[in-house]
């Protein structure tokens, strides 16, 4: 198996920082983002400019579908990042970055993940449906980026 990878950028009216920040607060997730049932912080440790490090614990799901794993999480708004990387779960590999730059717009946003389930057919079917499931997390960010910084 491969890893399956997912892009997407755009522009958006609004501070790279604050951007940053609304991506790093992870707990909010599963009020916004589509298939995550819950969420919860395991350890953290404060960063300079309001960021922090951390493990969280996700359970995603859809359909007959659960997940539960856990991943560490570096949220840096002054340097306009935010990643995520597996720490266990069901995955061989889950790597995600967040990318905040200035533009004359207000802010650049990159968002990349890559991933390989253990299981093939889990792997076939997320795979199947990845620029629809890029869309959607990147338009639940857009929602929540604007109910809370427009």
């Amino acid at each position: 198996m491969t890893k399956t990878i997912i892009e997407a950028e755009r522009v958006l009216p609004y501070a790279p920082e604050d951007l940053c920040r609304l991506v790093g607060d992870v707990r909010i997730y599963p009020e916004f983002v589509p298939f995550l049932k819950t969420l919860r912080v395991l350890t953290e440790e404060p960063r300079e400019a309001g960021g922090w490090e951390g493990i969280a614990e996700a359970e995603v799901g859809w359909k007959a579908i659960k997940v539960t794993f856990a991943t560490s999480v570096r949220c840096e708004p002054a340097k306009g990042e935010v990643e995520v990387a597996l720490v266990k779960g069901p995955l061989h590999s889950l790597n995600n970055r967040w990318r905040f730059a200035p533009h004359e717009k207000g802010a650049h946003v990159h968002y990349w993940i890559a991933y390989e389930f253990k299981n093939p057919v889990l792997q076939a079917a997320i795979s199947a449906n990845k620029d629809k499931l890029a869309s959607r997390i990147m338009a639940a960010f857009e929602r929540e980026a604007k109910r809370r910084l427009g």
